[in-house]
C-alpha cells in the first residue's frame, strides 16, 4: 500500500480536528490545539480546510483572561445528512438525522402489501417526505442504511429467509435503491442494527463484545466481538433460529424453520400452552396475560421457555463471551420472561452472565440505523482513507431513542 506521507498526516491531523468538534464543540482553536496536540498552525490550516468545505462554522466568542477573545467552532449539523431506515413487515420507519447524527424528522407508515419493488421504492418516497418535511435537499442525504429481516446474499443483493415481505428475494436490492437514491445504500440485518443502536445508545454502550436476541415471531442475534459487528462468510452468523435446542431438532420444520425458533418463537410458545392443556388463546400475549391472571400452565410453559433461552445464552457465552447478553424483541423485552432467564443462567452455567432487557425496545433496530449511517457519514467526510479504523460517534441527545 502506497500512502503518501504528507497527506496521510493532513488526513489523521483533519479527523482528530473533526472529531474533536463532533464530541466537544463549542470549542476555540487553541482549545482543540490543546486536545489534539497539534500546532497552531497546524490547526488553523485545518479549520480553514473545513470551512471552506462547508463542514465547520464559527458560532461565537469566548472571553479569556486579560480580555483576550476566542472564536469558537463546530460542525455545521446542516451540512449533511443521514437516513436510517428499519424496515419490517408491517411497517417501515425511517429517519432523518444530522451532521451531528441528531434525528431531525422521523415517519412511521405501514409497509407496503405488494411487497418487492414496490417497498424499495415506498422506501425512496418515505425519504423524500422527510426531507420536504424540513426543507432538506435530497442531495445532502450522504449515508443511507436500510435494516430488514433475513439474510443479505452480499453477490447477488438478494434477501433471503423473509417471510414477511415478499418478492425481495427476486432482485438485487441494493442495486435497486442505489439506483432510486444515486448512492451507494448499505443493506443490514435489522437484529445487527439492533445490536448496534443498544450499543451506541442503549444497555450495551461501552461493551465491547455483547449480544442482541430477539424473541419474537422469528429469533435472530446481533453480535459485536472485539468492537466489531460480526457477520460470517456468507452474512448468516446471527441465524440462532437454527440452533439445534429444543423438543424437536431433526424434523422436516426445524430444519426449514429452525429448532430453536419452534421452541421460544411467539407460535412456539402458543402451541406448548395449547398442548399443555392451557386455556384457549390466540397469541403469545394471550398467553402472558393468562400467566397475569395466575395461570399455572403459562408459568410452566414460560418457565420452560426461559430454561430453554438460557441454554442458547450459555451455547454463547461458551463460544464469544460477551460482556453482556441484551434480550428483546416482542416476547424477549417481557420482564416476565427477562426474569425468569435470569434466574435460570446460574442453574445451568458456572461463569456469572448479565442478561438485561432492551433499554431502546423496539426502535432499537431504527437507532442502530442511524448509527451506522451517521458512522459511514463521518467516516467517509472525516477518516482516514486506506486505514482500518473508525470515528468514535458522538453522544448525540436522540431524545426519541427510548420512547
Amino acid at each position: 500500500m502506497n500512502v503518501d506521507r504528507s497527506s496521510l498526516v493532513r488526513q489523521f491531523s483533519r479527523r482528530m480536528v473533526a472529531e474533536a468538534l463532533l464530541h466537544d464543540a463549542p470549542i476555540s482553536r487553541a482549545n482543540l490545539a490543546r486536545m489534539t496536540g497539534l500546532s497552531k498552525q497546524t490547526m488553523s490550516e485545518v479549520i480553514a480546510e473545513l470551512e471552506a468545505g462547508g463542514w465547520v462554522r464559527s458560532v461565537g466568542v469566548t472571553k479569556g483572561g486579560v480580555g483576550r477573545t476566542a472564536v469558537t467552532y463546530e460542525v455545521d449539523r446542516g451540512a449533511a445528512h443521514s437516513l436510517g431506515v428499519d424496515l419490517g413487515g408491517t411497517k417501515v420507519t425511517a429517519a432523518i438525522t444530522d451532521l451531528v447524527g441528531e434525528i431531525v424528522a422521523e415517519e412511521t407508515e405501514p409497509t407496503d402489501s405488494r411487497g418487492g419493488r414496490q417497498v424499495v421504492v415506498q422506501i425512496r418516497k418515505l425519504a423524500a417526505k422527510l426531507a420536504a418535511s424540513q426543507s432538506i435537499d435530497m442531495a445532502r442525504i450522504r449515508s443511507v442504511v436500510v435494516g430488514t429481516p433475513g439474510v443479505i446474499d452480499r453477490a447477488t443483493g438478494a434477501i433471503t429467509l423473509v417471510p414477511n415481505i415478499k418478492g425481495l428475494s427476486e432482485f438485487d436490492v441494493p442495486r435497486a435503491l442505489a439506483d432510486l437514491f444515486g448512492q451507494t445504500v448499505v443493506i443490514e440485518n435489522d437484529v445487527n442494527l439492533a445490536m448496534l443502536g443498544e450499543a451506541w445508545r442503549g444497555c450495551a454502550r461501552g461493551a465491547g463484545n455483547a449480544g442482541f436476541l430477539a424473541l419474537g415471531t422469528g429469533v435472530g442475534l446481533g453480535l459485536i466481538v472485539d468492537g466489531k459487528l460480526i457477520r460470517g462468510a456468507t452474512g448468516a452468523a446471527g441465524e440462532i433460529a437454527y440452533l439445534p435446542i429444543g423438543a424437536d431438532v431433526v424434523s422436516p420444520e426445524a430444519l426449514a424453520v429452525g429448532a430453536f425458533e419452534l421452541e421460544v418463537g411467539s407460535v412456539g410458545i402458543v402451541r406448548r400452552y395449547r398442548t399443555a392443556g392451557g386455556q384457549p388463546v390466540e397469541t403469545v400475549r394471550d398467553v402472558f396475560a393468562r400467566l397475569d391472571a395466575g395461570d399455572a400452565v403459562a408459568a410452566r410453559v414460560l418457565d420452560d421457555t426461559a430454561n430453554t433461552v438460557a441454554l442458547a445464552i450459555a451455547a454463547l457465552h461458551t463460544i464469544v463471551d460477551p460482556q453482556i447478553v441484551v434480550l428483546g424483541g416482542s416476547v424477549g423485552i417481557r420482564p416476565e420472561l427477562v426474569e425468569r432467564v435470569q434466574r435460570a443462567m446460574p442453574t445451568i452455567f458456572a461463569r456469572p452472565v448479565k442478561v438485561v432487557a432492551s433499554d431502546l425496545g423496539s426502535r432499537a433496530g431504527l437507532v442502530g440505523a442511524v448509527s451506522l449511517a451517521v458512522n459511514r457519514l463521518h467516516n467517509d467526510l472525516f477518516g482516514v482513507r486506506d486505514l482500518p479504523g473508525d470515528l468514535a460517534l458522538p453522544e448525540t441527545g436522540l431524545a426519541k431513542a427510548a420512547e
